[in-house]
């Protein structure tokens, strides 16, 4: 098993520019997450969730762990709070 722990923030100015759209600096957008190998299987754990993910996307956010338009972790994040909501909307 290999653990991964990745500090993941919105991105900041100068990369991207101005323009590029990002979330707010907030706490909900700065917190540590975890991408895990195992056996071949890739997942990421953030928010007390976890979500099964590809190879490619295990790279890309430990290369990039910044929040912004069309970014792995920003896309990752959502799947996140898509599970997360999911879950209150069972309860």
């Amino acid at each position: 098993m290999n653990l991964r722990l990745i500090q993941i923030t919105p991105l900041r100015e100068p990369w991207g520019g101005p323009d590029t759209l990002r979330p707010p600096n907030t706490d909900e957008y700065n917190y540590t997450a975890i991408a895990i190998e195992e056996s071949g299987k890739f997942y990421y754990w953030a928010k007390g969730v976890g979500i099964e993910i590809t190879p490619r996307e295990y790279e890309w956010v430990i290369t990039n762990p910044k929040l912004y338009y069309f970014s792995t972790a920003l896309r990752l994040d959502l799947r996140i709070k898509a599970q997360r909501d999911h879950r209150k909307d069972t309860k």
